[in-house]
């Protein structure tokens, strides 16, 4: 941010200064900001003072108003909720294909635009540590000539703001589609990612992920760089837990296994769990390989079923020790990502809890799972996690259950949102 705000050659010189100056003696941060404005004859120091020590970070709300473009910062809350701040905020930004410097230090700036927008782009290559709503403007910003960098940022607000409320979950959709046919690796594993997550805590996304992750592999078959194949192992491991077709077709590849390409294996033995159901041959496995790495892929698969019941299996496997103890945690994340595996994870952590506790005594593990767990196992039961944790005090957990409930609770107001809890699903499906 400061770097493109005082301009890169100018931010080097300054750098460079300042080393040259205190290479032989102490320095303080307000000697670097110092040397930066000097180089750049900018203001970084007002700057930089209120940044490192103001909470938080701001979002930019942006909308037109007859021949003017209104800007507006306030403090970024997930949880929705009001709170007026104000930052110094050197904003770039790519109006009508002309690109403009601007150091926002009130809480409202407006730029005269006497030939209207065509092409509007804020926080140009995301450089900037702020978040940019555009006001009914986002057709706009998609005629903006956005390199990878500037797409990813456009779909990762988008998504902050949706679960905020701040978004509407159609208009989040809709923007999704744009993402559809994406070549680059950062916006296409960002959307990925999103609709991942998504597809933990509802099924809402399930068409859009499938169709996502369908039309990137065949984008991604024939490619061969090193980022393509990574990304090509995650897009299909992702599109098996959510397409049964495809897990079908590709579980008709397992009995290859052995020569498969390693990019596609993780995928494989998820799709192989969908689609067969076959426990038995998971766990025997899981055992019989000497990898870790090996151990890993079918440690997933055992927590990939479509069958609680065969989740709850892989659960139970934890606890009698016939899964390793440094593979718990590669257990309870896999099963936290398949909503199938959501009742019965919730299940097993109620009741080993104290057991999960004592594998990790002394370190503060268990309290970073529950951070990561709760706001999806959580789903619909935020009465039922407080109460327990109310009642099972663990003095080395308690910050992650705070924040894992935190969150929980921001989860649910989205879901309650866009109307499509998991009880509500559970209920359509038993009237069909």
């Amino acid at each position: 941010m400061l770097e493109a705000y005082a301009g890169e050659d100018q931010f080097m010189r300054g750098v460079r200064s300042y080393l040259e100056k205190y290479k032989f003696s102490n320095a303080a941060g307000e000697d670097l900001w110092n040397q930066i404005e000097h180089a750049s004859k900018t203001r970084v120091k007002a700057i930089m003072n209120e940044w490192i020590r103001k909470p938080g970070y701001p979002i930019v709300n942006v909308k037109l108003d007859g021949k003017k473009l209104m800007i507006r910062q306030e403090r970024f809350l997930l949880n929705g909720s009001s709170e007026q701040s104000t930052w110094p905020i050197p904003i770039t930004l790519k109006l009508n294909g002309k690109e403009q410097k601007l150091l926002m230090e009130r809480s409202e700036e407006s730029i005269a635009i006497p030939d209207g927008v065509d092409s509007l782009k804020l926080n140009l290559e995301e450089t900037g540590f702020y978040r940019v709503h555009y006001d009914g403007l986002y057709d706009r910003v998609w005629r903006s000539n956005m390199s990878p960098v500037d797409r990813y940022g456009i779909v990762s607000d988008a998504h902050a703001f949706t679960i905020q409320g701040k978004m509407d979950f159609v208009q989040y959709l809709t923007l999704l589609d744009r993402y559809v046919n994406e070549q680059e690796y950062l916006p296409t594993f960002e959307v990925s990612d999103q609709l991942s997550s998504l597809y933990a805590i509802t099924r809402r996304v399930e068409e859009t992920s499938r169709k996502f992750h369908r039309t990137q592999l065949k984008i991604l078959e024939n490619r061969k760089d090193e980022n393509s194949i990574a990304l090509r192992g995650s897009v299909a491991s992702r599109l098996a837990l959510v397409d049964m077709e495809y897990a079908k077709e590709l579980a008709t590849r397992f009995s290859d296994y052995e020569s498969a390409e390693p990019d596609m294996k993780q995928a494989m033995v998820v799709a192989h769990a969908r689609a067969s159901g076959d426990f038995e041959s998971l766990f025997e496995n899981y055992r019989n390989r000497s990898s870790e790495e090996e151990k890993s892929r079918f440690l997933v698969g055992l927590t990939s079923f479509g069958k609680p019941s065969l989740n709850a299996r892989a659960m139970e496997l934890a606890s009698s020790g016939e899964i390793k103890k440094q593979h718990v945690g590669t257990l309870l994340g896999s099963a936290t990502r398949n909503p199938d595996a959501r009742t019965t994870t919730w299940n097993w952590i109620t009741a080993k809890f104290e057991w999960l506790r004592g594998i990790y005594e002394g370190t503060g593990v268990v309290s970073r799972y529950l951070t990561y767990m709760l706001p999806i196992l959580g789903i619909d039961r935020i009465e039922e996690v407080t109460k327990f944790f109310a009642q099972h005090k663990a003095p080395e957990t308690t910050k992650g259950v705070e924040a894992g409930i935190e969150k929980l609770r921001i989860n649910q107001a989205f879901l309650e949102r866009i109307g499509s809890s998991e009880k509500q699903i559970v209920e359509v499906k038993g009237r069909r």
